[in-house]
């Protein structure tokens, strides 16, 4: 394939290709640097900076690159607006800067490459919303970019319903209950803390109610008013309730006992409800993969 670069403005090679092929950031990064790409007939690096006139080269033959991924999603519904998706556990969303590859946005420009061109980010094409890789659940990933612009804009007034199920150590009090206080990233630790000060951090809202109580267990279903990072995880961190499996966030207490959960964590996005762009309403069910069922079998 030759293109040749018309535009008077510079721009970088990597993200100049990320909105010409079908493939992820990392997957550009990776062609550049095996030397399947030129620029005037040179070997060019991910951070070349492009002139107009420019004349790039890239095989056709490699052009389409398969991937094989160890964790796939499995499609739930499917229209021209949106895709809904159980994510397994153990996917990555999309690649972060380290440049992972194999990921959910891998698999979305894989089996539909229209998506390439949907959404703010050509890093994250497609991608309106997110869970952690340890975390699996319900996902929408809109087809079409007034479907990303809706879904957005649900995202960010909140009027989106999304419901996880999660079994944290010991036994919360309350039939229902709140945790009500900012998030931000630790800077010597890198995780991210709650800010009880409230002097700093982004505010954060975590709603849940009890489903059943075990012996040293508590079965909740959570809703989160605010879509900060790990957010779910560490709000009950923080009232001393790790949710069971979390590696990350463990109480003292925890660090000390042997694992109970060692293959994920216990967080299920079971629950999704949003309108499409007619007003129609969605919602949709997920039920808890066999590993975690399996383990809420035995307890007692």
């Amino acid at each position: 394939m030759e293109i040749i670069y018309k535009d008077e403005a510079k721009e970088r090679l990597d993200k100049f290709l990320i909105n010409h092929l079908a493939i992820s950031r990392s997957q550009i990064k990776k062609i550049i640097l095996d030397s399947q790409v030129t620029v005037n007939d040179k070997v060019a690096s991910v951070h070349h900076w492009l002139r107009s006139g420019d004349k790039i080269l890239y095989n056709p033959q490699e052009e389409k690159i398969n991937t094989t991924f160890s964790a796939v999603p499995k499609i739930i519904d499917k229209n021209d607006e949106f895709l809904i998706l159980e994510k397994p556990h153990g996917l990555l969303v999309h690649a972060t800067d380290k440049g992972e590859v194999n990921t959910l946005a891998d698999w979305v420009m894989q089996e539909f490459p229209e998506s390439i061109k949907i959404g703010d980010d050509p890093n994250r094409p497609a991608i309106v919303h997110r869970l952690d890789k340890e975390v699996s659940g319900l996902m929408v990933i809109p087809l079409t970019q007034d479907s990303f612009d809706n879904l957005k804009k649900q995202f960010q007034d909140r009027t989106i319903t999304k419901e996880y199920t999660a079994l944290v150590h010991g036994q919360l009090l309350n039939t229902k209950g709140e945790i009500n206080t900012p998030i931000e990233r630790d800077k010597k630790t890198g995780l991210m803390k709650v800010q009880s000060g409230h002097f700093s951090g982004k505010s954060a809202l975590t709603t849940y109610e009890i489903i059943k109580k075990f012996i040293n267990y508590t079965l909740v279903k959570v809703k989160i008013k605010t879509g900060r990072m790990h957010q779910i995880r560490v709000h009950f961190y923080s009232i001393g309730h790790s949710i069971v499996g979390d590696k990350l966030y463990q109480t003292k207490d925890l660090r000390k006992k042997k694992k109970v959960l060692e293959q994920r964590i216990f967080l299920h996005a079971h629950y999704l409800k949003f309108q499409d762009l007619a007003g129609n309403s969605h919602e949709y069910h997920s039920k808890l993969p066999a590993i975690l069922q399996d383990f809420l079998n035995k307890l007692k």
